[in-house]
């Protein structure tokens, strides 16, 4: 509690609670893309094949935008683990990120309103990328300053974050080229950038493992 009033009020804990809220947000806006049937699809007569084909696209969009929004809240919450208390430039960097994100939503809903459109693939991986660069940043300024970085982190456990908060970035600038040849579903590509964190966090808890069983 007294580190809690010697904060003030823009704690640890409102952050994290605000950062939740957005991305619930984040989540709400994304649903309401899925479309559902309506009183002029049944007067067209449209049947439950052809209205799932017509779904198709809005449901695949969903599902890639989920596990993408899915992946930064887990991203942005390891970098904000990293953090001991909250300082005016890593807050303003955290309410730039969680601005970007609100974005995906939107950006991911015109690639299947305009579709074979490059400019809206490229609209989305551009706001990934926004939202790479910013998460290295934070992490940039959290890795630089021991006095709000969380004490006991070693140098290998830094090493690992910082490749990590890379994958992003490289991601979005390999998506936009995609983009600019008019492939179709290019958001998939994140799976491969879900892949490499999966990878990274298990060979790094593999050596930890080893680092400890040496000192013991």
């Amino acid at each position: 509690m007294e580190g809690t009033r010697s904060e003030g009020p823009i704690t640890k804990v409102n952050i994290g609670r605000l950062t939740n809220s957005i991305f619930v947000f984040t989540l709400l806006l994304l649903f309401r893309n899925v479309r559902t049937p309506t009183f002029g699809d049944y007067i067209g007569n449209a049947t439950a094949n052809d209205f799932g084909l017509m779904q198709l696209p809005d449901i695949v969009s969903f599902l890639n935008a989920f596990i993408i929004i899915a992946m930064l809240w887990i991203v942005l919450f390891h970098v904000f683990h990293q953090l001991q208390k909250i300082d005016r430039p890593y807050l303003y960097l955290h309410l730039i990120t969680l601005m970007a994100v609100i974005f995906i939503p939107v950006s991911s809903h015109l690639n299947v309103v305009f579709p074979g459109k490059s400019a809206f693939p490229v609209l989305f991986n551009l706001n990934m990328l926004i939202i790479g660069v910013l998460l290295l940043l934070e992490w940039w300024h959290i890795s630089r300053d021991p006095e709000i970085r969380t004490p006991g982190i070693n140098p290998w456990q830094m090493q690992c974050i910082s490749i990590k908060m890379l994958y992003i970035p490289v991601t979005a600038i390999f998506g936009i080229v995609l983009s600019t040849f008019d492939l179709p579903y290019t958001q998939g590509v994140y799976f491969v950038t879900i892949l490499a964190f999966a990878l990274t966090s298990l060979y790094s808890r593999n050596r930890e493992k080893h680092r400890l069983r040496g000192i013991s």
